[in-house]
């Protein structure tokens, strides 16, 4: 591959040498070939062309060899006889060698005359050969667009020979992606293609990985762009689209619809930290309507059948499709479909966020029957349960207006769990079926209060003020209750308090200034008091280990870790907690105390040696009080932004930059298995951002533009796709930080 860029210059080789000797062996005969072909010299092509005659395929492997990296007309019609030449090998040279001396703009009569004269080998030879990545209008190539277009529209769907059909639909793509005087004409050959029969499994594999290549053409999953140059596939999937719509022959109709699904799921389970490279991007307009008919009506069709494995498939090619009936349907089918089939059906939901479910009782209690009935049968939980509640924590709930109404919802999804039997309870009942029976109803009322809860801290359009006021318990009747709320202890102490700004006066800064604490006189304090205590109580020893567990690991979020009381009960929980991981936890979440945090700053900043940063006499630094409070703002809000998993996908930022090799033009420290990383590490990703952000033209700040997948002509968007919405409370944390910058780097200054 770099043979071109690097070459070895060939040791000098007289013609003389290259002129076959009399009773020349076949040994010699290749090496004289073969030496002559390296040196890609055109003046010695009718040698080649001579060669190409020679009884050994070795001999004539190299001669075509030769000719291609001569890039002389003199050997096209060597080269085209070898298309069609006995021995496989020579095919596959002359193939390569007759696309060389095209790239050059030789041979295209010859050629377009091998596929109308030739015989199988040939035209298949032709078509992989015309399988060219080259953009032929700026070069003003010699060749007729209309004949190259009907000629491989031809091979598309009228060729008799599967081999030629199958090259055909490869190299159709390289010409409809590089060359636009194509792409009408080969919009209808696609079309035609889709629509008609085909016998061999193998073309229609080819077929079906060049139409996914084609459709993708304007962004895959991770990096869609609408500012795309493929306008004329919008032709294309209206054309389809309108197929889609009308009667015409069912039987083509039935096939368009299979491929269609085909193409829709061809990486379904391929999928990637960074969103899935080669996956529907469903960018281009037109295209979730196309593909989501397709799917849907594929669904319904073999929902009659009752044929799961078609539908599995329907599933899968109607996974991610931006189309309201079908999303619909998916969200139904989750709910209601085959046991074994429900997770793949939420699964296959576009985005989560696009969904909306009506916080009414008369969709909730069916779907909070199943839920009920999945936690009462532990192996079949993954099929029954899981799927709902999958899909209760990422969507939008359409919260009514009326308190009388919301009080209706939220009677059904917060459970009472009033009912509670302790295990040593269980352990003395004598009757060993009603003790097994009660230690069931346990392990499900267990699974309902850990799964509900995470329902309720995850989804944010459920954080509302008839929660915070009205159920949030005054006290807990038993362990479940408690654990059941646990979760939700971060967004109840943070509820309605806006985020403070980058300079904000905060306590944790007092070892490097003195300011008086600030003062919150407001009522929810009573009820975020209690959600402290809540928290602060499961960290006790005696405590259910689950639930101590959910404690512990959500040590560090910022309102938990920043608050003393919660550092004090960490302290005291190292006493006397066993389990080494959770032990690693706290005693990361006590590293971030001043005490020790501030400390590790100062050495860090001595280490870096910033210019940003003044050092006294002594060579120790001092820090600007903006300073601090910067990197303080970025390690409580920022790195927990770029860890955060988002909502629509469970992928966070750090999911790619925080892997090593991932993204270069980027890398980060990401953290520990626990989610924390050392000082050093988070100063690298401190200036490591800092380096994307413009202070003198901060619109156009890579740090604010990249996780919108901004694109215009000078910039490449974001290959994680876009992460954010301009109004993303995320995004704004992100932005919040990124103006605070003219004023910390003027500071320093």
């Amino acid at each position: 591959a770099l043979a071109r860029l690097y070459p070895v210059t060939p040791a000098p080789l007289k013609r003389a040498d290259c002129v076959p000797r009399n009773k020349e062996t076949l040994l010699a005969a290749l090496k004289r070939v073969q030496r002559m072909a390296l040196t890609g010299d055109a003046l010695l092509v009718d040698l080649m062309v001579a060669a190409a005659g020679h009884e050994s395929p070795l001999v004539r492997y190299w001669s075509m060899i030769g000719m291609g990296g001569a890039h002389s007309a003199t050997g096209v019609p060597a080269l085209v006889r070898g298309l069609g030449d006995r021995a496989k090998l020579v095919r596959e040279a002359a193939a390569w060698g007759l696309k060389q001396t095209l790239l050059d703009d030789h041979g295209w009569n010859a050629v377009f005359t091998a596929y109308q004269t030739g015989n199988d080998d040939t035209r298949a030879g032709v078509l992989q050969a015309l399988n060219i990545r080259a953009d032929a209008v700026m070069p003003q190539a010699s060749f007729s667009w209309l004949r190259l277009a009907a000629l491989l529209s031809h091979a598309m769907n009228d060729d008799p020979h599967p081999a030629v059909r199958a090259w055909a639909a490869k190299a159709a793509w390289q010409w409809w992606i590089w060359n636009p005087p194509v792409r009408v004409a080969l919009n209808a050959a696609w079309l035609g293609m889709l629509q008609r029969p085909e016998s061999n499994a193998l073309v229609e594999n080819s077929q079906r990985y060049a139409s996914q290549m084609l459709f993708i053409a304007n962004g895959h999953k991770a990096n869609g762009s609408r500012e795309h140059q493929y306008k004329e596939l919008g032709g294309l999937f209206e054309s389809i689209t309108k197929r889609l719509d009308s009667p015409g022959d069912p039987e083509a109709k039935s096939r368009l619809i299979r491929r269609l699904v085909g193409i829709g799921g061809t990486f379904f389970n391929l999928a990637g930290g960074d969103g899935g490279p080669g996956q529907m991007g469903y960018v281009t307009p037109g295209s979730g309507e196309m593909l989501g008919k397709a799917a849907l009506a594929y669904l319904t069709e073999a929902i009659k059948r009752k044929d799961l494995d078609a539908i599995r498939a329907g599933l899968e090619g109607g996974a991610n499709i931006p189309y309201s009936p079908l999303t619909a349907f998916l969200v139904d089918y989750s709910l209601r479909g085959p046991d074994e089939l429900r997770q793949l059906a939420a699964s296959a939901i576009s985005d989560p966020r696009t969904v909306s479910l009506a916080a009414v009782p008369e969709l909730v209690e069916p779907q909070l029957a199943q839920i009920l009935r999945g936690a009462a049968e532990p192996p079949r939980r993954p099929q029954i349960s899981d799927p709902i509640l999958d899909l209760w924590s990422k969507v939008n709930w359409a919260i009514p207006k009326l308190e009388e109404q919301q009080l209706s919802f939220f009677d059904l999804i917060i459970p009472r769990l009033d009912h509670y039997t302790a295990p040593e309870t269980i352990a003395a009942i004598s009757d060993p079926a009603k003790r097994l029976q009660t230690d069931g109803e346990m392990d499900a009322a267990w699974y309902l209060a850990d799964r509900l809860g995470d329902v309720l801290a995850t989804n944010p359009d459920l954080h509302q003020d008839i929660v915070f006021r009205k159920y949030f318990p005054t006290t807990f009747q038993n362990p479940l209750q408690a654990h059941y709320w646990l979760r939700s202890v971060d967004w109840l102490l943070t509820f309605e308090t806006a985020a403070p700004a980058v300079n904000a006066p905060r306590a944790r800064a007092a070892a490097f200034f003195a300011e008086p604490p600030v003062q919150h006189p407001d009522a929810a304090l009573i009820i975020k008091d209690r959600a402290l205590q809540l928290y602060l109580d499961a960290l006790k020893p005696g405590v259910n280990e689950k639930t101590r567990a959910v404690a512990i690991r959500m040590a560090n979020q910022t309102a938990l870790r920043t608050n003393p009381e919660v550092l004090r009960a960490l302290t005291d929980a190292l006493s006397f907690e066993k389990n080494e991981d959770l032990r690693a936890i706290i005693a990361s979440v006590l590293k971030q105390s001043n005490e020790k945090f501030l400390p590790e700053l100062t050495a860090a900043f001595k280490a870096e040696k910033n210019a940003g940063i003044h050092f006294d006499a002594n060579g120790e630094p001092q820090p600007t009080k903006a300073q601090v409070e910067d990197i303080l703002y970025f390690r409580d809000y920022v790195v927990p932004e770029l860890t955060r998993q988002k909502r629509a996908d469970q992928s966070s930022c750090m999911g790619c930059h925080g892997l090593p090799g991932r993204v270069p033009s980027m890398q980060l420290h990401a953290p520990d298995k626990f989610g924390f990383m050392a000082v050093n590490d988070l100063l690298f990703n401190y200036r490591t951002l800092q380096q994307r952000v413009r202070v003198n033209d901060m619109e156009h700040s890579k740090l604010l533009r990249k996780p919108l997948n901004i694109q215009d002509g000078k910039e490449d968007g974001h290959q994680g796709g876009r992460r954010y919405a301009p109004s993303d409370p995320g995004y704004l944390t992100l932005r919040r930080w990124a103006e605070n910058q003219p004023i910390v780097q003027h500071t320093a200054q």
